[in-house]
This record gives C-alpha cells, sequence and structure tokens, in this order.
C-alpha cells in the first residue's frame, strides 16, 4: 500500500460559529494509504464525511447538501510517518455579488 497526503476542500457547509450560522467552506488535510492512486479521492472524501465533529456541526437540509471536492494529493515517501487528521481551517462563503466587501 501506498501512502498519500490529500488536501480537501468543504464548499456550502451551514456551520453556527461565534454566535451566528453562515455558509463556509474549509481545506482539511488528510493522511491515508490506498493501493493506489485511484483509490485517493473516495477514501479522502470518506475520511472527512465520516468525521464526528463535522457530521454535528453542519446544519444544512437536504435540498441544500454541502459539497467535498479532492483539491490535491501527492504520494508520500515511504519513510515518512502518517498523521492524524487535526483540523480544519474555515473560511466564510460569499455569495458572487459579495466578492467586493
Amino acid at each position: 500500500m501506498a501512502s498519500f497526503q490529500a488536501m480537501i476542500e468543504g464548499r456550502n457547509f451551514l456551520l453556527g460559529m461565534d454566535g451566528k450560522v453562515r455558509r463556509y467552506g474549509f481545506y482539511q488535510t488528510v493522511f491515508l494509504e490506498c493501493a493506489d492512486s485511484s483509490e485517493v479521492e473516495a477514501a479522502a472524501i470518506r475520511v472527512v464525511k465520516g468525521d464526528a465533529e463535522l457530521k454535528q456541526l453542519a446544519q444544512n437540509e437536504q435540498s441544500d447538501p454541502p459539497m467535498l471536492i479532492l483539491d490535491s494529493f501527492e504520494e508520500l515517501d515511504d519513510a515518512e510517518p502518517l498523521h492524524a487528521a487535526t483540523g480544519r481551517t474555515y473560511y466564510v462563503e460569499k455569495q458572487w455579488w459579495q466578492f467586493w466587501k
């Protein structure tokens, strides 16, 4: 099995933070082992989808689901130890007409 580091982007997550419910996106690094690179996307998204904290925070309706996208990945050297995913970097999503703010 090969070791990989994948960057997952989450979009359209309706989250309650700092007393306000807003749409957030995030980036999260995931470390995993897969048979080959064709399995990285599905495995990385499974890891993020299975995160209990994220499931608890998300307040999306079924008609407005959040999205998870593989941003990038790279194969790691066999000598590099795998790390557990430790967190996400969030950003406030803006609508197209709000980009100048």
